[in-house]
Parts: structure tokens; sequence; C-alpha cells
């Protein structure tokens, strides 16, 4: 088993940005550059990479119209979140548990209630993450972001 650092593994607060995507977090990893990240996950059997995000009244996914994703290492916005494999949904979007099940997320009930998305990636395309972006955490709204 191989363990790469990085320098966002810490629960970060994201606040005062409303527009979909404009709280930017790049992730900078640690001994290694992304070419060599890409050819240690295209040789290995598994690779897998945690990600949570924590809401307060800000949405992630809301209905396939992202104001959060991930980016992957080849720079694309990926719209699914850890423990899903399609577009616009979390964990709890595959096994219809969300707390709103006409959502694919948890943190989509943009309620006022603490809720979370978390799981693990694991597309070896597209890993390791580059990229956190997060919207809809303008007054009264807030998130923490965790990557693994």
């Amino acid at each position: 088993m191989t363990v790469i650092s990085h320098d966002s593994e810490s629960r970060t607060l994201v606040q005062g940005c409303a527009r979909k995507g404009c709280h930017s977090r790049d992730i900078r990893y640690t001994g290694a550059s992304l070419s060599q990240l890409a050819s240690l996950t295209s040789i290995s059997s598994h690779c897998e990479q945690f990600i949570k995000y924590e809401c307060h009244n800000s949405v992630l996914l809301y209905n396939n119209n992202p104001y959060g994703w991930w980016v992957s290492r080849n720079s694309a916005k990926m719209t699914y979140w850890g423990g899903a494999s399609v577009s616009g949904k979390c964990a709890c979007g595959m096994t219809n548990s969300c707390a709103n099940p006409s959502y694919g997320c948890n943190c989509d009930k943009n309620d006022n209630v603490w809720r979370k998305d978390s799981g693990l990636l694991t597309d070896k395309a597209h890993l390791p993450v580059k990229q956190l972006r997060f919207g809809d955490t303008g007054s009264h709204e807030q998130g923490y972001h965790t990557l693994g």
C-alpha cells in the first residue's frame, strides 16, 4: 500500500462564496508530481481517495446543476461525489437514501440542518483529485470540505 499526502487533508471552512464553484482549493501533493501520481495509479490494482462535504444551507450537486465539484488530474470537472459513479449523485443518491429522496445528495436538501456527503472516489482514470470547487456559501450558508 502506498499513501500520498497533500496540503488539504484538514477540514476546511467554505463560506462567503455564493456563485457556483467560486471557492477553489488547489491540491498540492507531497513528494510527487501529478504526472508521477498518474503513473502510480495506472500501475496500481486499486486506488481510492476519500472526499467529504459538510453543509449547512449549502447545496452540492443540486439536480445535476452543480455548485460544488472536484477536478480530475486531467482537469475534467467531475460532478459526482464519493461513493457514486453517476453524474449529479452522491453515495446516498446511489442507494436512494438521501435526506430528500428527490435529490442525489444529502446537502441538496438545502435546509438549516448540518448534513454531509462523503465516500470514496475509486476511478483510477481520474485520480488523484487536482482541485476542489464549492459555491452556495453566501450569507447564512457554509460548508466544510475534507479530502483524504
